[in-house]
């Protein structure tokens, strides 16, 4: 592949004249690519015909399960993980919150249609919190590293984005936990992922290290939530996302259009 030439048309159409004036904002066409194949010839590439999006590795995407089974899998981890911290932790009161769903993603971020669809099950919640987050925490992983999951990341563990200066991310976390001090947070909240799939983890206790600032955000109670989602295509659909991607495969995608 020679070569790779990407377009975006224009956005915008400004009309001026003696009835009309001023700026009309058009949605913009898809980016195409431009590839020079094996022979030679120049093929465009149009990125409204990608059936994934800008987000997701199809790879990814191909190795989850798929939608048909998707939610069986999630409540199989939501039981294991349950049972894991009920070991660590006996005599905890669980629920299910929320419901469990699937949902058909819009579009492709090129102004297209996207094959990929949406999972996010019902949580897994109860309303005291173990008291050791540090062990919570290893038995978490333990039970979703034998699933292929990755370490959870709380939200404290990240670095200032590149919008940011240390302080600010300093001054975000303190804002959104009290403190600096993990052993002294009063709130953690955290991911895990495998893939195109992730396991959301959410503790707090307004009681707890620091505690909450009850004025800042009154009504918060002890609890303990877990709750699996992903981004998945159906059984139906495996073929036609296989030979969609198939010609962008290599190619590295434009920036989403924002919605």
């Amino acid at each position: 592949m020679a070569r790779i030439h990407w377009t975006f048309p224009a956005a915008v159409l400004c009309l001026a004249g003696a009835l009309v004036s001023g700026c009309m904002l058009l949605v913009p066409p898809s980016p195409s690519t431009t590839v020079v194949d094996a022979s030679g010839r120049e093929v465009t590439l149009h990125w409204e015909d990608y059936p994934a999006d800008g987000a997701h590795e199809p790879a990814d995407v191909l190795a989850a399960p798929r939608a048909e089974e998707v939610e069986a899998v999630g409540e199989a981890l939501l039981d294991e993980l349950q049972a894991a911290v009920d070991e660590h932790a006996p005599g905890l009161s669980w629920q299910r919150d929320g419901e469990s769903g699937i949902y058909p993603s819009e579009e492709n971020g090129y102004g297209g249609p996207s094959l990929h669809r949406l999972h996010n099950s019902a949580s897994a919640t109860t309303g005291t919190a173990p008291a050791d987050w540090t062990a919570l925490t290893a038995v978490l992983d333990g039970v979703l590293a034998d699933h292929g999951y990755s370490p959870i990341v709380w939200s404290w563990h990240r670095g200032a984005t590149e919008w940011q200066t240390a302080a600010e991310r300093d001054a975000s976390i303190i804002d959104q936990h009290g403190t600096l001090d993990p052993d002294e947070m009063w709130m953690w909240d955290g991911m895990s992922a495998k893939g195109s799939m992730w396991v959301s983890i959410f503790v707090q206790d307004p009681e707890r290290g620091a505690g909450l600032d009850a004025g800042a955000q009154p009504g918060d109670d002890e609890l303990l939530s877990l709750s699996v989602g992903g981004t998945v295509i159906s059984e139906a659909d495996e073929q036609a996302y296989r030979d969609g991607i198939a010609p962008f495969e290599g190619l590295e995608r434009p920036t989403p259009a924002e919605s």
